[in-house]
């Protein structure tokens, strides 16, 4: 028993001494490049998001702000999502985008949840076009150009806005941390991309109302809602 102690002294030792030797300005300089790493990877705007599946140096829509009110989403609330950037002249050169906007581009959206028990559900999507769409009343995504005008496309040069109304319904969601993930392709040759990003949500089901609904719709085509769900408030006990 004692050897063994003296053996795991000797080791501590050793790593206390090497640690003193250790360059403290080195160990300062690689904590702050990898926090500049990190801080040059998020999206500026009022959010948590980042940059993904595709490095930040290769979207060509260059993000000016990416807003998400309010921060963090309430489930079952009305959320608003504004994304603002530009597209340089260059790169509609270099691809040859349309002049007319870029009436080819698609969005991916993808969503995964980790439960608070520790199980997952993996990552679903689906991808729709790019484009100014009223899904239904729940949720309208609209595109704008420079000067402020609803627009059916994005630009394929300048500044462009996305804009997104949406409400995550309770009556369809878990408690957990949602990770979701959007990726916009420009629908040229080569499909490049315009902008790529994720961020992590908790959300939480709180439902302070009963919900009767009818509902004939599936996951894979949300615009297809031919009925709006509809809310009977009723006050929980619990609460």
């Amino acid at each position: 028993m004692k050897s063994i102690l003296r053996q795991i002294l000797f080791l501590c030792t050793a790593t206390l001494a090497a640690l003193a030797k250790t360059n403290p300005t080195k160990q300062e300089s690689l904590v702050s490049e990898d926090i500049m790493a990190q801080q040059d990877n998020m999206v500026p705007g009022h959010n948590n998001a980042i940059y993904d599946t595709v490095p930040k140096d290769d979207q060509i829509f260059k993000v000016e702000f990416f807003e998400i009110a309010p921060t963090p989403i309430i489930a079952d609330r009305v959320f608003f999502i504004y994304l603002r950037g530009y597209l340089p002249e260059s790169k509609k050169k270099e691809l040859a985008l349309p002049d007319e906007g870029l009436v080819n581009a698609t969005l991916k959206v993808s969503a995964s949840v980790v439960y608070p028990d520790g199980s997952h559900d993996d990552e679903h999507s689906t991808t729709g076009p790019l484009r100014t769409t009223p899904f239904n009343d729940l949720a309208h995504l609209t595109t704008r150009n420079v000067r402020g005008v609803q627009v059916d496309y994005m630009r394929s040069s300048g500044r462009s806005d996305v804009l997104l109304d949406f409400q995550i319904l309770t009556m369809f969601l878990r408690t957990g941390m949602w990770a979701y993930k959007v990726d916009a392709r420009a629908g040229d040759v080569d499909n490049t991309c315009l902008f790529a990003l994720s961020m992590t949500q908790w959300l939480e089901r709180g439902l302070r109302w009963d919900v009767r609904i009818n509902l004939e719709a599936t996951w894979h085509n949300f615009s297809q809602c031919s009925a709006i769900p509809v809310k009977i408030w009723k006050p929980r006990e619990d609460l």
